[in-house]
């Protein structure tokens, strides 16, 4: 089958930000395979460590979201001379603020693990794993504001590159110190800590090198301006409202399933990470959509506009076909990599039809968000996110695990209910954007 110039073009930025997702959430992967073999109290663990990371990271991809749209859409007006004093700024501010809240999550990591749920039975594991690891957060968040403006070039690629890197050096990391190979120690969920920070240190090292190898013309001034602010917080305060919105309805819903117990939340944290393998993959789809659209956005081209978005909702729709076969067909030797525990099989097989079946609606619902964004609909994005992740999920949650008394697949038919949603939101906010003037898409 040939492709169209539009596909060979829409593949071109999609696929590297797709497999970057991919390779990106393959670092907690990693980790919990890994550390399987270790037993169910280290698998929960790590895994519970998930969400103040994820937090963390949460106001570190508002900023970048951002600073991509920005980027983009100056790439398409043609303006990259505005990019180093753009990302200057930034990172200046990033420093700072991050570092202070890594250090406020370092001094009271203990008491946000018992919010989250963690168990007496693997908190002190938990401590050990989750004192190291937020370096590699912090060292994530420095590369994730860099590579924020490789992506708003369209340089996908080099993204993925990257992290690819950094995950081959994760890898080999957990492997020398979770198992003790050679003269390592065998130092266990340590180990997995420790491959965590080796990896992100080299992911960070060469996504500069290659910032230096691109358009990028040296740094601007560091100290923000308030022009500065009156450009970025407009953007930044729809996509962290969203961002934020995500983290708190999945806290909550952390939380809840937590309570089933650590054998249910084990197989929960195992389903959940390889659901994230085509989410991120998707997630890479609506962020080459979003770049596009600034693009289209910045150079003011409603046709490019329009080429983008019908590629996007096309090959989201085959990627996903490709995923449901595949995890549904392969549920239980899929689970099984994760988890030696013959127990733990029936349940995690029947979470994994869940798995597969999320994925239609998730590509979609990412697709569509990711072009509004990226024709300044933020706002928009952030509303429907509110309603259903923080409001509604929750709210549906408690009532399937509490009422109904549905167990694990209570909460997964939850989280199904939310995608499915967000899907139904952005595709009618996106249908009725393409319907109205062309001049209404670019609107800030």
């Amino acid at each position: 089958m040939r492709l169209k110039d539009e596909d060979r073009h829409y593949l071109g930025i999609a696929m590297p930000a797709a497999w970057e997702g991919l390779f990106m959430v393959l670092l907690s992967s990693v980790d919990i395979i890994m550390v399987g073999a270790l037993g169910t109290s280290a698998i929960a663990a790590v895994s519970i460590f998930t969400q103040p990371r994820m937090m963390l990271l949460c106001v570190v991809r508002s900023v970048a979201s951002v600073l991509t749209l920005l980027t983009a859409r100056k790439f398409g007006a043609q303006k990259l001379s505005e990019v180093p004093a753009l990302l200057s700024r930034t990172l200046f501010c990033m420093i700072i603020l991050m570092g202070a809240l890594h250090l406020l999550f370092f001094w009271h990591l203990e008491g946000i693990l018992s919010w989250m749920g963690a168990k007496e039975d693997y908190m002190a594991a938990a401590l050990s794993y989750g004192d190291i690891a937020l370096l590699g957060v912090f060292l994530t968040t420095l590369s994730t504001i860099l590579q924020a403006v490789q992506l708003g070039y369209g340089h996908t690629r080099q993204v993925m590159s990257a992290n690819v890197q950094g995950n081959v050096v994760n890898i080999i990391g957990n492997a020398l110190f979770i198992f003790g190979l050679g003269p390592f120690p065998e130092l266990g969920v340590v180990g997995a800590a420790i491959g965590t920070v080796m990896g992100t240190s080299w992911t960070l090292a060469a996504t500069g090198w290659q910032l230096r190898q691109s358009e990028w013309a040296g740094w601007g001034r560091f100290l923000p301006t308030r022009e500065y602010f009156r450009e970025f917080l407009p953007v930044f305060a729809g996509v962290f409202s969203e961002q934020g919105f995500e983290r708190i309805g999945m806290v909550l819903y952390t939380r809840m399933v937590a309570e089933l117990g650590t054998a249910a939340y084990a197989v929960h944290a195992i389903c959940m990470n390889f659901c994230d393998f085509y989410y991120c993959f998707a997630g890479g789809l609506g962020k080459a959509n979003m770049v596009m659209a600034g693009h289209a956005h910045g150079a003011g081209d409603w046709a490019y506009w329009q080429r983008q978005l019908r590629a996007g909702l096309k090959w989201s729709v085959l990627f996903s076909m490709v995923s449901f076969v595949l995890t549904f067909a392969l549920r239980e030797e899929i689970f099984s990599l994760y988890s030696h525990e013959a127990e733990l099989l029936p349940l995690g097989a029947m979470i994994m039809i869940f798995v597969a079946a999320v994925s239609f609606p998730e590509a979609h619902a990412m697709v569509c968000a990711g072009v509004l964004r990226g024709s300044g609909q933020t706002s928009q994005v952030a509303a429907y996110s509110f309603v259903s992740i923080a409001f509604l999920r929750p709210l549906i949650t408690a009532f399937f695990l509490q009422v109904l008394e549905l167990g694990l697949a209570g909460a997964w038919l939850a989280l199904a209910i939310d995608q499915s949603i967000r899907a139904g939101c952005a595709s009618f906010l996106l249908w009725r954007l393409w319907r109205s003037r062309p001049q209404a898409a670019y609107e800030t």
